[in-house]
Protein backbone atom coordinates (compact mmCIF):
# COMPACT_ATOMS: atom_id res chain seq x y z
CA UNK A 1 0.00 0.00 0.00
CA UNK A 2 2.72 2.44 0.60
CA UNK A 3 4.75 1.65 -2.54
CA UNK A 4 1.46 2.23 -4.77
CA UNK A 5 0.45 5.52 -2.77
CA UNK A 6 4.55 6.30 -2.95
CA UNK A 7 4.23 5.60 -6.75
CA UNK A 8 0.60 7.34 -7.78
CA UNK A 9 2.19 10.45 -5.62
CA UNK A 10 5.04 10.81 -8.18
CA UNK A 11 2.92 10.32 -10.89
CA UNK A 12 0.72 13.09 -9.83
CA UNK A 13 3.79 15.44 -9.06
CA UNK A 14 5.30 14.46 -12.58
CA UNK A 15 1.93 15.12 -14.31
CA UNK A 16 1.60 18.75 -12.67
CA UNK A 17 4.75 19.25 -13.66
CA UNK A 18 3.75 18.89 -17.33
CA UNK A 19 0.96 20.64 -17.02
CA UNK A 20 2.92 23.31 -15.16
CA UNK A 21 4.84 23.46 -18.22
CA UNK A 22 2.14 23.67 -20.36
CA UNK A 23 0.65 26.39 -18.77
CA UNK A 24 3.98 28.99 -18.98
CA UNK A 25 4.46 28.22 -22.44
CA UNK A 26 0.65 28.63 -23.66
CA UNK A 27 0.62 31.70 -21.33
CA UNK A 28 3.73 33.08 -22.95
CA UNK A 29 2.10 32.14 -26.69
CA UNK A 30 -1.35 34.45 -25.62
CA UNK A 31 0.57 37.62 -25.21
CA UNK A 32 2.44 36.97 -27.99
CA UNK A 33 0.44 36.05 -30.02
CA UNK A 34 -2.01 39.35 -29.80
CA UNK A 35 0.77 41.60 -29.79
CA UNK A 36 2.14 39.67 -33.41
CA UNK A 37 -1.58 40.47 -34.12
CA UNK A 38 -0.67 44.10 -33.72
CA UNK A 39 2.43 44.29 -35.53
CA UNK A 40 1.00 41.93 -38.33
CA UNK A 41 -0.51 44.15 -41.76
CA UNK A 42 -3.04 43.04 -44.13
CA UNK A 43 -6.11 44.69 -46.49
CA UNK A 44 -9.42 44.27 -45.29
CA UNK A 45 -12.82 45.93 -46.30
CA UNK A 46 -10.88 48.53 -48.27
CA UNK A 47 -10.00 45.59 -50.70
CA UNK A 48 -6.64 47.60 -51.79
CA UNK A 49 -4.71 45.02 -51.83
CA UNK A 50 -1.56 47.06 -52.53
CA UNK A 51 -1.73 48.34 -49.31
CA UNK A 52 -0.95 46.15 -46.10
CA UNK A 53 -2.39 48.25 -42.85
CA UNK A 54 -1.80 47.25 -39.39
CA UNK A 55 -3.83 45.37 -37.49
CA UNK A 56 -5.65 47.32 -35.14
CA UNK A 57 -9.12 45.50 -33.62
CA UNK A 58 -8.54 45.33 -30.00
CA UNK A 59 -12.13 44.82 -29.42
CA UNK A 60 -12.84 41.89 -32.36
CA UNK A 61 -9.58 40.51 -30.70
CA UNK A 62 -11.57 40.39 -27.57
CA UNK A 63 -14.24 38.28 -29.61
CA UNK A 64 -11.15 35.83 -30.38
CA UNK A 65 -10.14 35.76 -26.64
CA UNK A 66 -13.76 34.72 -25.35
CA UNK A 67 -14.47 32.39 -28.06
CA UNK A 68 -11.15 30.38 -26.42
CA UNK A 69 -12.61 30.94 -22.99
CA UNK A 70 -16.16 29.38 -23.70
CA UNK A 71 -14.65 26.68 -25.03
CA UNK A 72 -13.87 26.13 -21.20
CA UNK A 73 -17.07 25.28 -21.02
CA UNK A 74 -17.13 22.30 -23.46
CA UNK A 75 -14.63 20.85 -21.97
CA UNK A 76 -16.27 21.22 -18.33
CA UNK A 77 -19.02 19.41 -19.71
CA UNK A 78 -17.26 16.60 -21.30
CA UNK A 79 -15.04 16.15 -17.67
CA UNK A 80 -18.45 15.44 -16.33
CA UNK A 81 -19.90 13.02 -18.82
CA UNK A 82 -16.65 11.14 -18.15
CA UNK A 83 -16.73 11.06 -14.97
CA UNK A 84 -20.57 9.54 -14.70
CA UNK A 85 -19.50 6.90 -17.20
CA UNK A 86 -16.63 6.06 -14.80
CA UNK A 87 -19.51 5.71 -12.16
CA UNK A 88 -17.77 8.76 -10.14
CA UNK A 89 -19.47 11.55 -8.66
CA UNK A 90 -18.28 14.87 -10.96
CA UNK A 91 -17.82 17.78 -9.44
CA UNK A 92 -21.02 20.50 -10.25
CA UNK A 93 -21.78 23.46 -8.92
CA UNK A 94 -23.74 23.79 -5.23
CA UNK A 95 -27.81 24.24 -4.94
CA UNK A 96 -28.45 27.19 -5.93
CA UNK A 97 -26.14 28.67 -8.94
CA UNK A 98 -27.41 30.37 -11.85
CA UNK A 99 -25.40 30.67 -14.83
CA UNK A 100 -26.19 34.59 -14.77
CA UNK A 101 -24.61 35.24 -11.36
CA UNK A 102 -21.14 35.19 -12.98
CA UNK A 103 -22.68 37.64 -15.88
CA UNK A 104 -20.98 40.87 -13.75
CA UNK A 105 -17.67 39.05 -13.74
CA UNK A 106 -17.88 38.28 -17.53
CA UNK A 107 -18.41 41.86 -17.90
CA UNK A 108 -15.48 43.29 -16.04
CA UNK A 109 -13.59 40.48 -18.08
CA UNK A 110 -14.60 42.30 -21.25
CA UNK A 111 -14.21 45.51 -20.01
CA UNK A 112 -10.37 44.67 -19.02
CA UNK A 113 -9.36 42.66 -21.61
CA UNK A 114 -10.43 44.84 -24.34
CA UNK A 115 -8.40 47.90 -22.30
CA UNK A 116 -5.27 44.97 -22.35
CA UNK A 117 -5.23 44.74 -26.01
CA UNK A 118 -6.31 47.82 -26.51
CA UNK A 119 -3.04 49.39 -23.93
CA UNK A 120 -1.25 45.87 -25.61
CA UNK A 121 -1.03 47.47 -29.18
CA UNK A 122 0.31 50.71 -28.01
CA UNK A 123 2.94 49.74 -25.83
CA UNK A 124 5.79 46.49 -25.20
CA UNK A 125 4.84 43.35 -24.49
CA UNK A 126 7.12 42.61 -21.84
CA UNK A 127 5.82 46.00 -20.13
CA UNK A 128 2.14 45.22 -20.43
CA UNK A 129 2.64 41.48 -18.99
CA UNK A 130 5.17 43.44 -15.95
CA UNK A 131 2.23 45.89 -15.40
CA UNK A 132 -0.71 42.97 -14.74
CA UNK A 133 1.26 42.90 -11.71
CA UNK A 134 -0.40 45.69 -10.15
CA UNK A 135 -3.77 43.50 -9.91
CA UNK A 136 -2.19 42.07 -6.47
CA UNK A 137 -2.40 45.48 -5.29
CA UNK A 138 -6.04 46.58 -6.75
CA UNK A 139 -7.70 42.82 -5.21
CA UNK A 140 -5.74 43.18 -1.44
CA UNK A 141 -7.01 46.27 -1.38
CA UNK A 142 -10.76 45.91 -2.74
CA UNK A 143 -10.50 42.41 -0.41
CA UNK A 144 -9.84 44.98 2.74
CA UNK A 145 -12.87 47.33 1.26
CA UNK A 146 -15.57 44.44 0.57
CA UNK A 147 -14.62 41.17 2.23
CA UNK A 148 -13.05 42.43 5.37
CA UNK A 149 -10.05 40.58 5.10
CA UNK A 150 -6.70 41.47 7.09
CA UNK A 151 -3.41 42.28 5.78
CA UNK A 152 -0.90 40.75 7.68
CA UNK A 153 2.81 42.30 7.48
CA UNK A 154 4.40 40.34 4.60
CA UNK A 155 1.22 41.54 2.19
CA UNK A 156 1.63 45.27 3.04
CA UNK A 157 5.50 45.13 2.59
CA UNK A 158 4.78 43.01 -0.61
CA UNK A 159 2.20 44.98 -2.11
CA UNK A 160 4.98 48.61 -1.30
CA UNK A 161 7.26 46.37 -2.74
CA UNK A 162 5.08 45.92 -6.14
CA UNK A 163 4.58 49.82 -6.47
CA UNK A 164 8.03 50.36 -6.36
CA UNK A 165 8.47 48.04 -9.51
CA UNK A 166 5.78 49.19 -10.95
CA UNK A 167 7.17 52.91 -11.02
CA UNK A 168 10.31 51.52 -11.89
CA UNK A 169 8.43 49.62 -15.18
CA UNK A 170 6.52 53.02 -15.63
CA UNK A 171 10.09 55.29 -15.33
CA UNK A 172 11.72 52.97 -18.32
CA UNK A 173 8.35 54.37 -20.43
CA UNK A 174 8.80 57.79 -19.61
CA UNK A 175 12.45 58.84 -19.31
CA UNK A 176 14.48 59.94 -21.62
CA UNK A 177 17.98 58.13 -22.15
CA UNK A 178 21.26 58.67 -23.61
CA UNK A 179 20.96 56.66 -27.70
CA UNK A 180 17.01 56.27 -27.40
CA UNK A 181 16.71 57.82 -30.99
CA UNK A 182 18.80 54.25 -32.38
CA UNK A 183 17.24 52.19 -29.92
CA UNK A 184 13.87 53.47 -30.70
CA UNK A 185 13.94 53.59 -33.85
CA UNK A 186 13.24 49.72 -34.13
CA UNK A 187 10.98 49.25 -30.64
CA UNK A 188 8.62 52.63 -31.49
CA UNK A 189 7.39 51.40 -34.38
CA UNK A 190 5.75 48.62 -32.41
CA UNK A 191 4.72 50.32 -29.14
CA UNK A 192 3.35 53.92 -30.52
CA UNK A 193 2.50 55.00 -27.18
CA UNK A 194 4.05 53.11 -24.51
CA UNK A 195 3.08 55.57 -21.39
CA UNK A 196 -0.49 55.75 -22.47
CA UNK A 197 -0.46 51.90 -23.29
CA UNK A 198 0.73 51.37 -19.80
CA UNK A 199 -1.76 53.34 -17.96
CA UNK A 200 -4.79 51.44 -19.89
CA UNK A 201 -3.01 47.99 -18.38
CA UNK A 202 -3.08 49.31 -15.12
CA UNK A 203 -6.87 50.93 -15.19
CA UNK A 204 -7.42 46.83 -16.39
CA UNK A 205 -5.78 45.32 -13.65
CA UNK A 206 -8.57 47.05 -11.26
CA UNK A 207 -11.55 45.85 -13.62
CA UNK A 208 -9.86 42.46 -13.11
CA UNK A 209 -9.32 42.93 -9.23
CA UNK A 210 -13.02 43.67 -9.27
CA UNK A 211 -14.04 40.77 -10.97
CA UNK A 212 -11.53 38.58 -9.10
CA UNK A 213 -13.84 39.65 -5.28
CA UNK A 214 -17.07 38.80 -7.66
CA UNK A 215 -15.77 35.55 -8.60
CA UNK A 216 -14.52 34.50 -5.19
CA UNK A 217 -17.96 35.50 -3.82
CA UNK A 218 -19.91 32.96 -5.85
CA UNK A 219 -17.26 30.13 -6.03
CA UNK A 220 -17.13 30.09 -2.16
CA UNK A 221 -20.72 30.32 -1.91
CA UNK A 222 -21.77 28.23 -4.44
CA UNK A 223 -18.62 26.36 -4.68
CA UNK A 224 -18.38 26.74 -8.81
CA UNK A 225 -15.52 24.70 -10.47
CA UNK A 226 -13.16 26.87 -11.92
CA UNK A 227 -13.68 25.73 -15.44
CA UNK A 228 -17.04 26.07 -15.37
CA UNK A 229 -16.37 29.44 -14.17
CA UNK A 230 -14.18 30.43 -16.82
CA UNK A 231 -16.13 28.82 -19.46
CA UNK A 232 -20.08 30.65 -18.48
CA UNK A 233 -17.73 33.87 -18.63
CA UNK A 234 -16.22 32.87 -21.72
CA UNK A 235 -20.02 32.33 -22.75
CA UNK A 236 -21.12 35.78 -21.58
CA UNK A 237 -18.37 37.85 -22.69
CA UNK A 238 -18.44 36.44 -26.14
CA UNK A 239 -22.11 37.69 -26.27
CA UNK A 240 -21.32 41.04 -24.62
CA UNK A 241 -18.56 41.15 -26.73
CA UNK A 242 -20.24 40.77 -30.37
CA UNK A 243 -22.93 43.23 -29.39
CA UNK A 244 -20.25 45.94 -27.92
CA UNK A 245 -18.30 45.52 -31.62
CA UNK A 246 -22.15 46.53 -33.22
CA UNK A 247 -22.48 49.04 -31.29
CA UNK A 248 -19.23 50.73 -32.14
CA UNK A 249 -19.43 50.01 -35.59
CA UNK A 250 -21.56 53.35 -35.53
CA UNK A 251 -19.44 55.35 -33.47
CA UNK A 252 -17.12 57.55 -35.47
CA UNK A 253 -13.32 55.98 -34.88
CA UNK A 254 -10.98 58.77 -33.33
CA UNK A 255 -9.40 61.57 -35.90
CA UNK A 256 -6.08 60.84 -34.84
CA UNK A 257 -6.28 57.19 -35.54
CA UNK A 258 -7.77 57.73 -39.21
CA UNK A 259 -4.73 60.38 -39.88
CA UNK A 260 -2.32 58.09 -39.03
CA UNK A 261 -3.49 54.96 -40.98
CA UNK A 262 -4.21 57.80 -44.14
CA UNK A 263 -0.03 59.39 -43.60
CA UNK A 264 0.78 56.00 -44.24
CA UNK A 265 -0.95 55.23 -47.18
CA UNK A 266 0.23 58.23 -48.86
CA UNK A 267 4.03 57.55 -48.11
CA UNK A 268 3.83 53.70 -49.49
CA UNK A 269 5.24 53.60 -51.99
CA UNK A 270 4.08 50.36 -52.97
CA UNK A 271 0.10 51.28 -53.57
CA UNK A 272 -1.49 50.42 -56.85
CA UNK A 273 -2.90 54.26 -57.19
CA UNK A 274 -4.42 53.39 -60.64
CA UNK A 275 -7.07 50.36 -58.44
CA UNK A 276 -10.52 51.54 -57.91
CA UNK A 277 -10.13 50.81 -54.03
CA UNK A 278 -6.87 52.28 -53.62
CA UNK A 279 -8.34 55.84 -53.01
CA UNK A 280 -7.96 58.06 -49.78
CA UNK A 281 -11.87 58.32 -49.14
CA UNK A 282 -12.57 54.39 -49.51
CA UNK A 283 -9.62 53.72 -46.67
CA UNK A 284 -11.56 56.18 -44.55
CA UNK A 285 -14.99 54.86 -44.75
CA UNK A 286 -13.59 51.67 -43.58
CA UNK A 287 -12.17 53.34 -40.63
CA UNK A 288 -14.07 55.47 -39.52
CA UNK A 289 -15.55 52.91 -37.18
CA UNK A 290 -14.76 52.84 -33.24
CA UNK A 291 -14.49 48.91 -34.13
CA UNK A 292 -14.95 47.25 -37.15
CA UNK A 293 -15.04 43.76 -36.88
CA UNK A 294 -15.76 42.99 -40.33
CA UNK A 295 -12.64 44.86 -41.69
CA UNK A 296 -10.67 42.77 -38.60
CA UNK A 297 -12.10 39.30 -40.17
CA UNK A 298 -11.38 39.87 -43.50
CA UNK A 299 -7.82 41.47 -42.35
CA UNK A 300 -6.96 38.09 -41.11
CA UNK A 301 -8.25 35.87 -43.92
CA UNK A 302 -5.97 38.00 -45.84
CA UNK A 303 -2.86 37.65 -44.37
CA UNK A 304 -1.54 34.00 -42.91
CA UNK A 305 0.81 35.88 -40.29
CA UNK A 306 -2.66 36.98 -38.63
CA UNK A 307 -4.59 33.69 -39.11
CA UNK A 308 -1.87 32.40 -37.04
CA UNK A 309 -1.72 34.72 -34.30
CA UNK A 310 -6.00 34.38 -34.20
CA UNK A 311 -5.53 30.64 -33.75
CA UNK A 312 -2.76 30.83 -31.20
CA UNK A 313 -4.52 33.33 -29.38
CA UNK A 314 -8.03 30.91 -29.15
CA UNK A 315 -6.00 27.89 -28.38
CA UNK A 316 -3.34 29.08 -26.02
CA UNK A 317 -6.16 31.10 -23.89
CA UNK A 318 -8.50 27.83 -23.44
CA UNK A 319 -5.05 25.63 -22.75
CA UNK A 320 -3.75 28.15 -20.70
CA UNK A 321 -6.79 28.27 -18.37
CA UNK A 322 -7.56 24.80 -18.60
CA UNK A 323 -4.02 23.99 -17.32
CA UNK A 324 -3.80 26.46 -14.15
CA UNK A 325 -6.96 24.88 -13.19
CA UNK A 326 -4.79 21.47 -13.21
CA UNK A 327 -2.10 22.64 -11.98
CA UNK A 328 -4.07 24.08 -8.58
CA UNK A 329 -5.61 20.39 -8.20
CA UNK A 330 -2.28 18.43 -8.84
CA UNK A 331 0.02 20.83 -7.25
CA UNK A 332 -1.31 24.04 -5.88
CA UNK A 333 -2.54 27.57 -6.61
CA UNK A 334 1.04 28.78 -5.87
CA UNK A 335 2.78 27.34 -7.94
CA UNK A 336 0.57 28.70 -10.56
CA UNK A 337 1.40 32.03 -9.31
CA UNK A 338 5.03 31.83 -10.04
CA UNK A 339 4.20 30.21 -13.64
CA UNK A 340 2.38 32.87 -14.53
CA UNK A 341 5.06 35.55 -12.93
CA UNK A 342 7.89 33.91 -14.47
CA UNK A 343 6.51 33.60 -18.15
CA UNK A 344 7.10 37.50 -18.02
CA UNK A 345 10.96 36.32 -18.97
CA UNK A 346 9.79 34.25 -21.56
CA UNK A 347 8.04 36.95 -23.56
CA UNK A 348 10.65 39.61 -22.46
CA UNK A 349 13.28 37.59 -24.04
CA UNK A 350 11.30 36.72 -27.16
CA UNK A 351 10.60 40.27 -27.71
CA UNK A 352 13.95 41.19 -27.32
CA UNK A 353 14.81 38.62 -30.07
CA UNK A 354 12.14 39.93 -32.81
CA UNK A 355 13.59 43.82 -31.92
CA UNK A 356 9.45 44.19 -30.45
CA UNK A 357 11.58 46.14 -27.43
CA UNK A 358 13.73 48.95 -26.79
CA UNK A 359 17.08 48.08 -26.51
CA UNK A 360 18.39 50.99 -25.06
CA UNK A 361 20.34 49.16 -22.14
CA UNK A 362 19.84 51.48 -19.32
CA UNK A 363 15.85 51.41 -20.42
CA UNK A 364 16.19 47.53 -19.94
CA UNK A 365 18.05 48.40 -16.79
CA UNK A 366 15.03 49.90 -15.35
CA UNK A 367 12.62 47.59 -16.52
CA UNK A 368 14.67 44.99 -14.90
CA UNK A 369 14.76 46.19 -11.80
CA UNK A 370 11.21 46.49 -11.77
CA UNK A 371 10.47 42.92 -12.77
CA UNK A 372 12.75 41.89 -10.06
CA UNK A 373 11.03 44.05 -7.55
CA UNK A 374 7.65 43.07 -8.89
CA UNK A 375 8.56 39.55 -7.98
CA UNK A 376 9.77 39.73 -5.06
CA UNK A 377 6.75 41.97 -3.87
CA UNK A 378 4.52 38.94 -5.11
CA UNK A 379 6.50 36.48 -3.49
CA UNK A 380 6.37 38.50 -0.21
CA UNK A 381 2.75 38.91 -0.75
CA UNK A 382 1.98 35.36 -1.22
CA UNK A 383 4.40 34.26 1.44
CA UNK A 384 6.56 32.18 -0.96
CA UNK A 385 9.94 31.12 -0.53
CA UNK A 386 11.57 35.29 0.41
CA UNK A 387 9.70 35.22 4.14
CA UNK A 388 9.37 31.32 4.53
CA UNK A 389 13.07 31.85 4.33
CA UNK A 390 13.67 34.21 6.60
CA UNK A 391 11.66 32.81 9.33
CA UNK A 392 14.08 29.66 8.95
CA UNK A 393 16.88 32.29 9.36
CA UNK A 394 15.02 33.91 12.52
CA UNK A 395 14.27 30.31 13.89
CA UNK A 396 18.11 29.38 13.48
CA UNK A 397 19.57 32.71 15.06
CA UNK A 398 17.08 32.10 18.27
CA UNK A 399 18.01 28.57 18.96
CA UNK A 400 21.74 28.79 17.97
CA UNK A 401 24.10 30.67 20.19
CA UNK A 402 27.00 32.59 18.96
CA UNK A 403 29.85 30.49 20.82
CA UNK A 404 28.80 27.26 19.25
CA UNK A 405 26.11 26.19 21.95
CA UNK A 406 22.41 25.94 21.49
CA UNK A 407 19.99 28.58 22.95
CA UNK A 408 17.34 27.17 24.92
CA UNK A 409 14.15 29.82 24.54
CA UNK A 410 11.84 29.21 27.85
CA UNK A 411 8.16 29.22 26.05
CA UNK A 412 6.83 31.06 29.24
CA UNK A 413 8.97 34.07 29.56
CA UNK A 414 11.26 34.30 25.89
CA UNK A 415 14.33 34.31 28.01
CA UNK A 416 17.12 32.26 26.73
CA UNK A 417 19.97 29.81 28.46
CA UNK A 418 22.63 28.34 26.85
CA UNK A 419 22.45 24.68 26.10
CA UNK A 420 24.76 21.74 25.26
CA UNK A 421 27.65 22.75 22.60
CA UNK A 422 27.38 21.87 19.29
CA UNK A 423 30.53 20.41 19.02
CA UNK A 424 29.91 18.58 21.70
CA UNK A 425 26.70 16.90 20.69
CA UNK A 426 28.29 15.86 17.19
CA UNK A 427 31.13 14.07 19.06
Amino acid sequence: FQHYYITNNLRMIKWGLVLALIMMITGTINTISAKFADVSASYGADKCESFRRTFYHPFFQAILMFIGESGCLVVYHLTVMVAKRKGEEPQVAGEGFKPYFLLVPALCDLTATSMLYLGLSLTYASVAQMMRGAVIIFTGLLARVALKQRFERHNVLGMFIIVIGLIYVGLSQTLHFPGDSAAAAAGNKDARSPMIGSVLILAAQLIVAIQMITEQKYISQYDVPALQVVGWEGTWGLISSLLLNLIFYYIPQFPQQISSVISDFHQDASVNMSDPYCNESNIKDVLNHLENPIDGLLQVIHSKQLILASVGLILSIAVFNWSGVSVTTYLNATTRMIIDSLRTILVWGFGLCVGWENTNPRRIGYELAGFVLLLMGTFIYKDIIIAPALLKVEQWWLTRGRDGHETLINPEDGSASLGTSIQARRQ
